[in-house]
């Protein structure tokens, strides 16, 4: 019979198991909202911030967050005004199921959590808020102490957004999760590694994931943001080492090193493999050695 072992050295979060274990719920549903409790509070917590750490697009992230509300561990309460006016929405986020909050009204549309679409302006309404109800620090606990977080501030949904500038709160998470897949850690032990270079793909990659453009350019052409950072959260340590080596054998003067770079990047996850059979292939039968014995 298999074994298997799952080993824990550090970068914890504490969370209450009862989401875990809920059988109501569809896989899809638990690992989001176990993601939501990891994040830090300074998150930006909008479906396209959550789409943009996560394999699954913007409608997936909505169905979920449906199901989660479904079930009790999502509550969307309508904020009013003085005069009764519909002023605000607030979303709170609970390790276990809660009943609806006062003064909820039922959803306006089939799914209230699309992101209203970027525009030109910056946004002038005030933005939904969505407060954490968690018992999730990322940090080592001392033995005996609770882990309880009473009154967490509140956090908001989604973020005002200024155009087509960047998410200035998620920035450094989206750093920490680029080293995480490239395996920083371990890269920049190699003596052969440019620790600077390496330094500014983290910074290309992160500020890229933080973009709040619709459309990215990359290459001359122009992609969809989605597309173009579901491209970048796919790259690994064995990527960023193929770039380099691009890099490195390129001949040709590079006018703009950071779009080269970003194009490598968007590209590398889709080139690796051909590239790399190109080159063994070169090495066997390339120079006039095809069909010499």
């Amino acid at each position: 019979m298999a074994v298997f072992r799952v080993e824990k050295n550090h970068n914890y979060t504490v969370m209450s198991n009862y989401h875990l274990r809920d059988t109501a719920l569809t896989l899809k549903a638990i690992g989001l909202l176990s993601k939501m409790l990891s994040l830090t509070d300074e998150w930006d917590y909008t479906t396209r911030g959550l789409a943009a750490i996560c394999k699954e697009g913007v409608d997936a992230i909505g169905a979920a967050l449906k199901e989660l509300e479904s079930h009790g561990y999502l509550v969307r309460r309508q904020l009013r005004d003085s005069r009764g006016r519909i002023t605000d929405t607030e979303y709170t986020i609970y390790e276990s199921p809660h009943p609806p909050l006062p003064d909820t009204a039922s959803p306006d549309t089939e799914n209230p959590y699309l992101d209203t679409p970027d525009t030109a302006e910056p946004y002038t309404e005030k933005p939904a808020q969505l407060n954490k109800d968690r018992r999730s620090k990322e940090k080592e606990i001392p033995n005996g102490l609770s882990t309880d977080i009473s009154n967490p501030d509140p956090i908001y949904l989604p973020a005002p957004l200024q155009g087509a500038g960047y998410d200035r709160m998620g920035y450094e998470e989206a750093r920490e999760i680029v080293k995480d897949n490239i395996e920083y850690d371990i890269l920049v032990q190699d003596p052969q590694q440019d620790k600077e270079q390496l330094d500014e793909v983290v910074d290309l990659m992160a500020e890229t994931l933080c973009s709040r453009r619709q459309t990215i350019v990359v290459a001359g052409d122009e992609y969809p943001a989605e597309m173009v950072k579901e491209k970048l959260l796919r790259v690994n340590s064995m990527h960023i080492g193929y770039v380099f080596d691009c890099l490195k054998q390129n001949t040709t003067y590079v006018r703009n090193i950071k779009k080269y770079l970003l194009a490598s990047l968007f590209n590398a996850p889709s080139t690796m493999g051909s590239y790399y059979s190109a080159l063994v292939n070169h090495d066997m039968y390339g120079d006039g050695l095809r069909g010499k014995s």
